[in-house]
């Protein structure tokens, strides 16, 4: 794109690119606002449901799909590298490794798999700041494309987020900025908090009503329809509900970071807006990789091709949800009524209402001077099979999330063997291994851009051993090739593929591939690099023992020559 030198066009240009790609961000909002909601109470409000399933589905699909304590990396090169570079690219493995884990980017991204499922996508922001590589997870509705038919970030001309902060941290990051005292000024006097996106305040309600994503039954319902909205009971009666949505007193400023692709400088544009419309940063990306978007994106249901906000894993749970509740709230009535039955009294005589409230109460009797006054006792009939309803509501949303019983840890029917239990799970597991290697190319597509980070921003140095040569190689990141990918070692972000991992390992070294080291790192147990220290001295030791057993056997042998 073609960036205007003329100033008013340029901001023209500006205030026309945040328009378009925050086009639907208020109608997504909405969507989002209620999948939020059925997600973390089970219903469409926060009123909440008695059991909430989709919270259950949602925990236990990211659990397979991946796993932040086990994700490794590995580096896989270009065909322009240099014979260096393979020693090199060990150590810079090592180092993403060590800053996706000091960067606490293995739980902020299991954090947002867990959210993907739930809005459809999550975008991670990386960044170098000061010593280190840093990531910030972007809701959906905090983020704008020029494009959401383009699914690639790569492919848009433009994109844009939105944030809050607080006027002093404005004010603190414009120091020595000669416009400081104009732009609070600009600041304050036009409300620069008056737009502020959020769960609970600062935006007109949505009509809880209403569909979520093409799934037109999933609406709010209230107590007198037994399913979801007001139930009687939980947090939701409890003093208001609790919505788990921060309260933040201090003023905040509504800032937007427009990111335009600068043809002319093969970069991005950043410019910094606050409200109102006040540009205070126009210049090349800062703190980012040069030509690349400093954003990945999370998609764990990759199953549109022309939609850049991706398929929503809790909207196609919300239908059974709402059965599930309406189910379980039927049942509740039948046994109360079965615990307390009704009673109807016939020819009692006098004031009907006092007498039955007598006889209902602790030790209550009744005296009817008519002959043919009775009471009635409708106990209701309970069916045996009451839960069985709710057991297959259960199994649709094990359907949904491709997870069998094999799987979850229970027994299934005809399984006799080990053998065969494992061949079953291989076979069940092709679903969420699927979702898996999507989540997986985004990890990998994350760690990529957190090492060009290292090589654009950080003076490290480094040392590899090359065969051949006495001394170590020194280098710092930005020596080292950038024709390269980080890919997610041996499918090690979910907990799917860590047999088929340790397994793998197991044959490689019985054929003598590896050594025990290389096994230690495929099985990665606790304090990984003390028992690789341990092991170079039971080497050391094995060596040792077989140099005494080969001279004691070359003694012997020479004892028998001399008897010849």
């Amino acid at each position: 794109m073609i960036i205007p030198k003329d100033p008013i066009e340029r901001q023209q240009l500006y205030e026309d690119l945040v328009r378009q790609c925050f086009a639907s961000r208020f109608q997504r909002f909405d969507t989002y606002q209620t999948l939020r909601n059925f997600y973390l109470f089970g219903s469409a409000d926060s009123k909440g449901a008695p059991y909430n399933k989709i919270f259950e589905s949602v925990d236990t699909l990211s659990s397979f799909i991946y796993s932040p304590d086990s994700a490794r990396f590995s580096i896989h090169l270009g065909t322009t590298h240099v014979k260096e570079d393979v020693y090199k690219a060990e150590a810079l493995g090592k180092e993403v490794a060590d800053q996706w884990r000091m960067s606490k980017t293995n739980l902020r991204f299991g954090l947002g798999v867990k959210w993907a499922l739930v809005y459809g996508c999550m975008i991670v922001k990386a960044r170098w700041e000061r010593t280190g590589a840093r990531t910030h997870l972007v809701e959906p509705h905090q983020f704008g494309v020029l494009r959401e038919d383009v699914i690639e970030l790569e492919d848009q001309e433009a994109f844009a987020m939105a944030y809050s902060i607080t006027e002093s941290e404005l004010e603190r990051t414009l120091e020595g900025n000669p416009r400081q005292a104009s732009i609070m000024k600009r600041v304050r006097e036009g409300g620069g908090g008056s737009e502020t996106l959020t769960f609970s305040e600062g935006l007109t309600r949505l009509v809880l009503g209403g569909p979520v994503g093409g799934v037109t039954g999933s609406v709010a319902l209230g107590a007198t329809s037994g399913a979801g909205g007001a139930i009687d009971g939980g947090m939701g009666n409890q003093r208001g509900a609790y919505d788990y949505v921060p309260r933040v007193e201090a003023p905040l400023v509504n800032m937007i970071e427009l990111y335009v692709w600068n043809d002319e400088e093969h970069d991005y544009q950043m410019v910094t807006i606050a409200s109102p419309n006040i540009v205070i940063y126009d210049r090349i990306q800062v703190g980012g990789v040069q030509g690349a978007p400093n954003f990945e994106i999370i998609r764990p249901e990759e199953n549109l091709y022309d939609y850049f906000w991706g398929d929503s894993y809790v909207a196609r749970l919300c239908w059974l949800q709402d059965w599930r509740t309406e189910r379980t709230l039927g049942i509740r009535r039948m046994e109360n009524l079965e615990a307390d039955p009704p009673m109807v009294g016939t020819g009692l005589g006098g004031i009907s209402e006092e007498k039955m409230t007598a006889l209902r109460g602790p030790g209550g009797r009744l005296a009817m001077a008519a002959p043919t006054g009775k009471i009635d006792v409708l106990h209701p009939q309970v069916p045996e099979d009451l839960y069985k309803s709710i057991d297959r509501i259960d199994q649709m949303f094990d359907g949904m999330a491709g997870i069998g019983h094999v799987l979850q840890g229970k027994g299934e029917s005809g399984v006799r063997s080990r053998g065969q239990a494992d061949l079953m799970a291989r076979i069940g597991s092709a679903r969420p291994k699927e979702r898996a290697l999507s989540v997986e190319e985004s990890a990998a597509g994350l760690a990529t851009l957190m090492l060009r980070l290292v090589q654009d921003h950080s003076p490290q140095r480094f040392q590899v051993a090359i065969p051949g040569k006495p001394e170590p190689l020194t280098f710092i990141a930005e020596q080292f090739t950038k024709d390269y990918e980080v890919k997610v070692d041996a499918h090690s972000a979910s907990p799917i593929f860590v047999e088929d991992r340790k397994k793998d390992a197991e044959e490689l070294h019985k054929m003598g591939v590896i050594d025990g080291d290389t096994v230690l790192e495929m099985f990665d147990p606790p304090n990984v690099q003390q028992l690789k220290a341990k092991f170079e001295v039971i080497k050391k030791e094995r060596a040792a023992q077989a140099q005494q057993q080969a001279a004691a056997g070359a003694s012997h042998g020479g004892h028998h020559g001399k008897a010849k």
